[in-house]
């Protein structure tokens, strides 16, 4: 009946906007105080008002959660059949709560005070992460413990709400017909991100904000995550119907696009190749520099990947021998099988930090993950240099094709789990010798 209520206001106020903004809002609650009984307005009422905000906020993988495939078979290990295939949380632990229910349901999570069962959280009714739950949020702390080196990152540790008609965000100004306004400092940081964008397990399985906190304190990183992924821009508009027109440079998009968006990967990296050739054979020198992301690249996520490859022929096509050694190979997680998309023991190099299991399975999630199997990302601002080796061609010049490929997951597990995931080209260089 109340989320009635407020659908009809704000069908109203989107009639008499001329005459509302600016009025005092009807609603008392005070800014400060949180109110146990309140109950989430859900995203369509929020975008009867903010049309351009809840359409990029649904186009977004934030938006999908906890609905999204790919997590809940992961989460349930089940392929994408919905055959149990051992491969997943629930594999690990068939029953009880998790840390997978706290960023992907976290206003149920909140209310609990503890961990849930993600299946639980849902029958619940939890709307995921939607646009009111973090509208109400008051603070955020990010909570570390030097001597341990280890976060905690329990959200109802580190998130204070501030449920109720008082809605907080980064303007100074705000007004609305339909709820109260608050400006939110904590808005406009990254630790407002950390609740989510760092996990602690018994591996740090989530470092996104630990490695752009490192880099922004030492001046290597000037943005937060939202100027990153909220970008401002377009032409002057209302942020609400009926609002006042505001500048483009003010106004936030939600797309949150990351490592499944195609553009937002590829302005991440630059890569730089050369070839040399001498009587000893032919070099392939790689330069990849974390030109535009403010953490590690690949990402934080523990099956983000990033692979070099490398063909090298002669003017006839055929392949020139590779005489670097095993360190100069991919490894098994870049793909093994016959298809065209599967690089494992190719010539190149791969950038990720895959997670491995006690007795060495890899990948695996941060659930049951025992150690690093090895930490190859590059830093923000940083380049990765690495050679490859090759024979002189019999004759004639050499070619050698690079290039530099992003993938969301491991191909191994992909292929396992029937997923279906496109790989974004970052650079595709042709060296000619």
């Amino acid at each position: 009946m109340k989320k009635q209520m407020l659908i009809y206001v704000g069908i109203i106020c989107v009639g008499l906007t001329f005459l509302a903004i600016g009025s005092k809002p009807v609603v008392s609650q005070t800014t400060t105080s949180d109110d146990p009984h309140y109950e989430y307005m859900d995203n369509e009422t929020c975008g009867s008002c903010h049309e351009e905000k809840l359409h990029d906020y649904q186009s977004s993988m934030m938006g999908k959660t906890p609905n999204d495939k790919v997590f809940q078979q992961f989460y349930a290990a089940v392929n994408a059949k919905g055959e149990a295939d051992g491969i997943g949380f629930r594999a690990f632990k068939p029953k009880g709560e998790s840390d997978c229910a706290s960023c992907h349901t976290p206003d149920v999570v909140l209310d609990a005070g503890h961990e849930l069962a993600l299946e639980d959280a849902i029958k619940k009714g939890s709307n995921g992460i939607s646009c009111d739950y973090c509208h109400t949020i008051k603070d955020v702390k990010v909570i570390y413990n030097p001597k341990t080196q280890r976060y905690d990152t329990r959200l109802w540790k580190m998130v204070t709400r501030a449920r109720g008609e008082v809605k907080r965000g980064p303007l100074k100004d705000a007004k609305s017909p339909f709820h109260q306004t608050k400006f939110s400092p904590i808005h406009t940081k990254s630790e407002f991100c950390a609740a989510c964008h760092n996990n602690q397990e018994h591996l740090l399985s989530l470092d996104t904000y630990d490695s752009w906190k490192k880099a922004f304190d030492k001046g290597v990183v000037k943005q937060t995550c939202q100027q990153c992924h909220m970008p401002t821009g377009g032409k002057d508009r209302p942020i609400a119907i009926g609002g006042p027109v505001r500048p483009g440079s003010m106004i936030h998009r939600h797309f949150f696009h990351g490592g499944h968006n195609a553009d937002m990967v590829k302005k991440a990296a630059v890569m730089k190749a050369k070839a040399f050739s001498d009587e000893h054979g032919l070099t392939v020198h790689v330069d990849v520099t974390n030109s535009g992301t403010g953490h590690t690249f690949p990402g934080a996520a523990t099956l983000r990947n990033v692979i070099v490859v490398i063909d090298a022929m002669d003017a006839n096509g055929k392949p020139l021998k590779h005489i670097g050694g095993k360190k100069e190979l991919l490894p098994p997680l870049a793909g093994i099988g016959k298809s065209a998309r599967d690089f494992g023991g190719d010539v190149g190099a791969m950038f990720a930090r895959p997670f491995a299991t006690k007795k060495g399975k890899a990948p695996t999630g941060g659930f049951n993950a025992d150690h690093i199997l090895f930490d190859t990302r590059i830093r923000p601002q940083e380049t990765a240099h690495r050679v490859f080796h090759f024979s002189k061609p019999d004759s004639g010049h050499a070619v050698a094709r690079v290039r530099l490929i992003y993938r969301w997951a491991f191909k191994p597990l992909v292929d396992k789990k029937g997923w279906k995931m496109d790989d974004i080209v970052i650079a595709d260089q042709k060296l000619e010798l």
